[in-house]
């Protein structure tokens, strides 16, 4: 049954007080019980565009399917149209306001606005005086646009053309005062509000923040706001790492050609080049072997994977029930589990840099069957299979094909230079091929550098064993099915996964020792009072605090360096690289 229909067929329930409530299950002759979480509808949904109106529609369905939540008319039907609406009182809105309070009890409240006359604004009103949460669906018109509008003027800074030019607060334009409001209640909704603006074509852009500020899973969201942190700074991290080694190798090429010009020519500004360009790689070399960017990467990398599986763990299991043997529930568990992630972390190298919180949307945007994930709501076998097996899947293939365009590339590069070399001793021009010496190498380094074979391997190996687990659990019968088989078959990806991340971070640690080797004479040149670089921990040590993957038969360390969700070269997160974010690279892309 699609979203849509569900909407429809679900019963309503006539109030005292003439307010309309939908509960969740869809069948209740009756006002649900209290300590239920709560959206008021605001605005006239049947007015909305056909697409608004799907949307709308579609998303407060999977809410109330995913919060259990109940559906309470604040205004729809009174706001009869353009040229007939009725405002709805400010004492009728406190009452209606009052009414929903009750009925959540301890549960959250929120508001929904959809486009919507002046009927709509007591209803805001009243949820800003109770501190709710108003999400506005902009494009909607109405007066979901009109304070969407007011909302963006004293909240959103636009930033002038000649900011690159300007300092401070002087790169903004100024915005105007609250004082210019002359209607006072409307002053008060911009002023205090908590509005929340919400823009997009599909159903997911409002139902996943809408469920996530539904849904009381403390321990999970802060699951998520830790991984997202860990997996923005790892996707940062690793472009820094990346650009830093792919300067210095260009660099490299380029010390060379100035070298071999010199010599050709004999003039003061190339000597003084020549001269000065191998000793920008020489500080280059130093810059990154103190800041350990690479290893920063690494060891974030595989910590936001570890608090993936976690998280996917956890919302397999049956959250409510107690831990038999230790009496904690299995949000103490997860809380656990996250502390002993972040104490290993904080003794390794990542401990050296800021680890600045996430500060954008949560759960980060992933990408495939996860992009309408809500991150909270309990996953049954399909969705588990659909959002943290199928777009794993998805993922290593892409990568391979990607990786595999690139190694094709740079080994054509370096057979090119070696061609050219030949060429050119063959035309007597032996003093020239050092340069093509030079990108050769240079190109093999990069590709060394990528360990692109070795992770070509493990991604086929992983994807195989992922792939073998999805088979056999559809093989099973409807009755086989059971809570045991589920537990298993989550166990047995999460330990795939593991391992596969586990052994990129050990390849990843021999490929950081190897590279800081060899520059370790070039660093020494302009910083020798730097000793040979320490070795990083190494992670397949299981007393080592630096390894993210422990207990991989317990699958608590998550798939794979690219990283999550969101998110599109070598590393994915929240960003929208191929994260987090964000399957298991993607919450996020990176």
């Amino acid at each position: 049954m699609s979203d849509r229909y569900a909407w429809r067929q679900l019963s309503l329930v006539q109030f005292d007080n003439g307010n309309l409530a939908v509960p969740g299950n869809g069948v209740a002759p009756h006002p649900p019980a209290a300590g239920r979480p709560v959206v008021i509808v605001a605005g006239r949904a049947s007015g909305l565009a056909d697409q608004a109106g799907m949307v709308l529609e579609d998303a407060l369905a999977a809410t109330a399917r995913a919060a259990g939540a109940v559906l309470v008319d604040g205004g729809i039907s009174r706001d009869l149209g353009d040229g007939d609406a009725r405002p709805l009182a400010a004492a009728a809105a406190e009452q209606l306001a009052a009414a929903a309070e009750q009925l959540a009890g301890p549960a959250r409240v929120a508001v929904v606005l959809a486009g919507g006359g002046p009927a709509a604004q007591p209803v805001v009103l009243a949820a800003v005086r109770h501190r709710w949460p108003v999400f506005i669906l902009r494009g909607t018109g109405g007066t979901a646009d009109a304070l969407a509008g007011r909302w963006t003027a004293h909240h959103v800074r636009v930033r002038r053309l000649a900011a690159p030019l300007l300092r401070g607060q002087r790169k903004y334009r100024r915005q105007p005062p609250l004082a210019a409001i002359s209607d006072p209640d409307l002053r008060e909704i911009i002023g205090q509000g908590d509005l929340r603006l919400v823009t997009g074509t599909e159903p997911p852009a409002l139902a996943r923040p809408l469920a996530w500020e539904l849904q009381a899973e403390p321990v999970l969201k802060d699951a998520w706001q830790q991984f997202a942190t860990y997996d923005q700074l790892a996707v940062r991290l690793r472009s820094t790492f990346t650009r830093s080694q792919k300067l210095i190798l260009s660099l490299g090429v380029l010390a060379t050609l100035l070298g071999l010009i010199n010599d050709q020519v004999r003039r003061a500004g190339l000597h003084w080049a020549a001269i000065v360009v191998p000793i920008v790689i020489s500080v280059l070399i130093a810059v990154a072997s103190r800041r350990a960017f690479g290893q920063r990467w690494v060891v974030l990398r595989a910590a936001a994977e570890s608090i993936k599986a976690e998280i996917y763990q956890y919302r397999t299991r049956e959250t409510a029930a107690a831990d038999g043997n230790s009496g904690r529930t299995a949000a103490s568990r997860l809380a656990a589990r996250l502390d002993a992630v972040e104490a290993r972390l904080l003794q390794t190298e990542a401990s050296s840099g800021p680890l600045l919180p996430y500060r954008g949307p949560l759960p980060p945007d992933m990408y495939g069957a996860a992009r309408d994930d809500d991150g909270l709501s309990p996953l049954a076998p399909d969705r588990y299979l659909a959002i943290r097996v199928g777009d794993q899947l998805s993922y290593y293939h892409q990568r391979i094909e990607s990786l595999n365009r690139r190694r094709n590339g740079l080994q054509l590069l370096a057979i090119a230079a070696g061609a050219a070399g030949a060429i050119l001793a063959a035309a007597n021009l032996e003093a020239w091929i050092g340069l093509t010496a030079g990108a050769s190498a240079a190109a093999l380094a990069y590709l060394g550098s990528l360990q692109v074979d070795n992770t070509i391997v493990t991604y086929n190996q992983t994807a195989a064993r992922l792939a073998g687990q999805q088979r056999r659990w559809l093989a099973l019968l409807p009755s086989q099915r059971g809570q045991a088989a589920f537990k298993r078959l989550v166990t047995a990806c999460e330990e795939a996964l593991a391992n596969e991340v586990s052994g990129w971070v050990q390849q990843m640690n021999d490929a950081m020792d190897d590279l800081l080797h060899d520059q370790a004479s070039e660093a020494e040149v302009v910083d020798p009072a730097e000793d040979a670089p320490a070795d990083p921990a190494d992670p397949a040590d299981p007393a080592d605090p630096a390894d993210p993957a422990r207990e991989a038969t317990a699958g608590q360390a998550g798939g794979g360096q690219a990283g999550g969700g969101a998110v599109a070269d070598d590393d994915q997160g929240p960003s929208g690289e191929p994260a987090a974010g964000h399957a298991s690279h993607g919450a996020a892309a990176g």
